[in-house]
């Protein structure tokens, strides 16, 4: 016997049972799920058990499946069995079809063929070139780049290398999808990342505490209210001339004895306190006791006081035994019938379990499908239930992704997550060894989709098959030049990270953590950015190192003639002159200097506020970092269509957080010290607008300012007239200010500041 034969014999046992639990778990859970993602888990197990028992897959192998090649990108269940299906493959795209109905001459039943081949006809390839050079395609599977490689040679005049690419690849043109999706842009973010791993957020799943609120609840619900019920209809039986207590019918006070009975047992088991009662419910039970024991004992104050319980029920929720009422109770008894959330939490932690620890899971679908009946068993669960938002919300915390959809998925909620991901992302872009532009974009394109290729289950230590063995990623070999690759990828990461953070917390300065990360990745960028992180106003020691002069002399070139420069009343030729200076001083106090002076400020005092007004001027001429993103980064560009909405996202929070009531006045301090930041950043973006952009957002911001409070209006309306003033052309003097009323809003001063609610 072989060893490869005796390998099969073994895995074939073994695996096909496997096969077999797993789509009797599928089939298990249709029963409660129906779902398009319940039907397709079931025939994926089906294809694989077929494939086992008849003898059409080598499980263990590098090719499962002898017609296909290595490089095709199968279908994979769980455990890296392949079902034969292939990604590019099977059915017709939305894509697809609509781009077969657009070109005359694709014959139906061979759309796939007929389209493989008229992206290598003159016009095809015309298409694919147009592409490379805007990047407006979207590549889901790699295959879809190999026409795109052709493209490119043909583009370059190698045709033999395109010949030799087309020959691998043709003979699969009948059922692999070997060109791409048109797409409008190509996105801020290419590489995947996770803020938590599966090991981390399975582990604060199964200790996650009952929550005594749902618990009280549900007691209330299920177990006091029905006895409330049941006391106001006995009261109502003993009604006469409009007052209770007046007449008993036969049985009343067996019945109240035993309601009586029944609330004692309820109040011994209720998860607060024992006796601990103020409400209606106990007041009336306590009554009905009372009466059932003795109803001469009751005081006329008493006999009021059940009439006016009784009333006010049946005018707030009608009879208790009407049809209603029932319905009403019926439809509380099931918002509180799901199980505890901590117990589905313990649930979805197994789920977790099945997954690799240490890292993030890009497919949420199987996490977040309802429970089954084997979870049920296990975890005392409701078989059918779907896992509640409250779970929900803790496992979409070790999502895998784009920085983008992380943030879309508000996985990443601040720019101290974005640091927290980054050497991540930054690791995977490994795109930037290309000489030619629309190669670097590409290979990024083909490497984020070869990473969502699923491992095939592999034997006798092969490895998995690596980016490198795709032909068309081959064949550009000699394109590639690995002593660039950490150059190019480490800015393309800065670039992407810059940008997504700005555009998705454009209100917020970048946090020091963040720009620890920017300054590795520009030094390994060989690039000469000076980045600046904010100081605490009680440590500094009065000058500023050398990169905050040398970035307040470079943010002189993007902001010079700015609405920025006059709101904040910038001194070009005063800025630019400071580099000059640099050398001529060696405790780089000049920059110190000119920033005290701005704010009327010494420096020497050790005052914390001083200090920030200081620091504050500092800010305001580097621009805290902006200008040099947007200038040397080219972000100004990039994030183009994108300001607009910026500026308006910040303005939006300022409004909010000026009129959030806040009691402590320490914390006033900092949220107006984060709005002066925000207003900052607002101007900023404001600056680098065209004048008819300009226009249409500042109307939409006084738009959104005529709509907030009238307390509010009068409080903030100088910073307003200072911020028409800058945009009209005037340049917000000390003179100009007090003349025309407006105010520049800073968030340091020595004084109470004019912006601090009563």
């Amino acid at each position: 016997m072989s060893r490869l034969e005796g390998e099969s014999d073994a895995l074939g046992g073994i695996n096909a049972g496997y096969a077999h639990f797993q789509l009797s778990r599928a089939l298990t859970a249709l029963d409660n799920d129906a779902s398009p993602n319940a039907l397709a888990r079931i025939e994926r197990w089906q294809k694989v058990l077929e494939n086992l028992t008849h003898g059409r897959a080598l499980y263990g192998s590098r090719t499962p499946f002898a017609d296909l090649p290595e490089w095709i990108t199968l279908e994979v269940a769980t455990g890296g069995f392949a079902t034969g299906n292939l990604l590019a493959g099977g059915e017709l795209t939305v894509h697809e079809r609509q781009l077969a109905s657009s070109i005359p001459g694709i014959r139906v039943g061979y759309e796939r063929l007929d389209l493989n081949r008229w992206h290598l006809s003159d016009e095809g390839v015309r298409t694919l070139q147009e592409r490379l050079t805007k990047e407006n395609y979207r590549i889901d599977v790699p295959e879809e780049a190999a026409l795109l490689t052709v493209a490119w040679f043909l583009g370059q005049q190698r045709v033999e290398e395109a010949r030799k690419l087309i020959e691998q690849i043709v003979p699969f043109f009948e059922r692999v999808r070997f060109f791409p999706a048109a797409a409008n842009g190509r996105p801020l973010s290419m590489a995947e990342v996770e803020v938590f791993n599966a090991g981390q957020i399975s582990l604060r799943l199964s200790v996650l505490s009952p929550q005594s609120r749902l618990t009280v609840q549900k007691h209330v619900v299920e177990r006091r209210l029905p006895l409330y019920d049941a006391a106001v209809s006995l009261f109502l039986l003993t009604y006469n001339d409009g007052w209770p207590c007046r007449y008993y019918p036969e049985g009343w006070f067996e019945r109240a004895s035993v309601l009586g009975k029944e609330f004692d047992i309820a109040t011994e088991a209720d998860p607060r306190r024992a006796g601990n009662y103020s409400d209606r419910v106990a007041e009336l039970l306590a009554l009905l006791k009372q009466c059932a024991i003795d109803p001469a004992s009751l005081t006329g104050r008493q006999v009021g006081r059940i009439r006016r319980i009784v009333g006010d029920f049946v005018g707030k929720h009608g009879h208790p035994e009407s049809e209603e009422h029932f319905s009403k109770r019926a439809q509380q008894r099931h918002h509180v019938s799901a199980s505890a959330h901590y117990l589905i939490a313990r649930a979805a932690s197994a789920r977790l379990a099945r997954y690799p620890v240490s890292e993030g899971i890009p497919d949420f679908a199987p996490l977040l499908e309802p429970i089954t009946n084997e979870e049920a068993k296990a975890h005392s669960l409701n078989a059918g239930e779907t896992i509640p938002p409250s779970v929900r919300r803790r496992l979409e915390r070790c999502r895998k992704g784009t920085v983008a959809e992380l943030i879309d998925h508000g996985v990443i909620t601040s720019a101290d997550t974005v640091a927290k991901v980054l050497p991540a992302m930054t690791a995977q872009i490994c795109s930037a060894g290309y000489r030619d532009v629309a190669l670097r974009a590409l290979s990024a394109a083909t490497y984020r989709a070869f990473r969502r290729r699923r491992s095939l289950l592999l034997l006798n230590m092969q490895r998995q098959l690596k980016i490198d063995d795709l032909p068309w990623v081959k064949a550009l070999a000699s394109e590639y030049e690995a002593d660039v690759l950490a150059v190019e990828g480490a800015r393309q990461a800065l670039v992407e990270a810059a940008a997504l953070t700005l555009a998705a917390f454009p209100q917020a300065i970048l946090p020091n953590k963040l720009l620890q990360e920017f300054s590795s990745l520009a030094e390994s960028a060989k690039l000469d950015l000076p980045f600046v992180e904010e100081i605490a106003a009680d440590i500094f020691m009065g000058a500023f190192a050398g990169k905050y002069m040398e970035a307040a002399k470079r943010s002189v070139r993007l902001i010079a003639g700015s609405l920025y420069a006059r709101y904040y009343d910038i001194d070009m030729e005063q800025l630019a002159a400071l580099s000059k200076q640099r050398k001529t001083r060696s405790n780089s106090g000049v920059l110190a200097d000119l920033c005290a002076r701005r704010a009327n400020a010494d420096i020497g005092r050790w005052s914390p506020a001083s200090n920030g007004t200081i620091i504050e001027q500092q800010q305001i001429l580097t621009t805290q970092n902006l200008a040099i993103l947007f200038d040397d980064l080219g972000l100004k560009q990039l994030l183009h269509d994108r300001l607009s909405s910026m500026a308006e996202s910040c303005f939006k929070w300022i409004c909010r957080r000026q009129q959030m009531q806040i009691k402590l006045y320490h914390a006033r301090l900092v949220m107006l010290k984060n709005t002066a930041y925000a207003w900052r950043q607002m101007v900023f973006y404001l600056s680098m607008l065209e004048p008819s952009r300009l226009d249409s957002v500042l109307g939409n911001i006084e738009v959104h300012f005529a709509a907030q409070s009238d307390a509010f209006r009068e409080r903030f309306t100088p910073a307003m007239i200072g911020l028409r003033l800058a945009a009209s052309g005037r340049t917000l003097t000390m003179d100009c200010q007090k003349r025309e009323k407006g105010k520049v809003f800073l968030g340091w001063t020595t004084e109470r500041h004019w912006l601090m609610p009563p």
